[in-house]
C-alpha cells in the first residue's frame, strides 16, 4: 500500500478585518433573531429603531434577508 501526504490550507480571507458598521449590524440582527422576530418583523423594528440601513437604502424584507444572508446570520 503506499502512503499519500496531503497539505490542508485554511482558505484566505479577503479582508481579515471586519467592518465596525458590519459588527454592529451583525450584533443587531442576531439580538432580533433572538426574539423570534420573523425577517418582516426585524425589518419594522430596524425602521422603528432608525438603524441606518447599508448603501444609504431602505430597510426592507429583501435587504434584511440579503444582509442576514452576508453577515451570516440565520433568519
Amino acid at each position: 500500500m503506499k502512503q499519500l501526504q496531503v497539505a490542508v490550507k485554511k482558505r484566505h480571507q479577503e479582508s481579515d478585518e471586519i467592518d465596525p458598521h458590519d459588527a454592529e449590524l451583525k450584533q443587531t440582527l442576531e439580538r432580533l433573531k433572538k426574539k423570534g422576530l420573523n425577517p418582516m418583523q426585524m425589518c419594522h423594528k430596524l425602521i422603528e429603531h432608525e438603524e441606518p440601513a447599508p448603501k444609504d437604502l431602505v430597510w426592507s424584507y429583501d435587504l434584511v434577508v440579503a444582509e442576514c444572508k452576508r453577515l451570516k446570520v440565520s433568519y
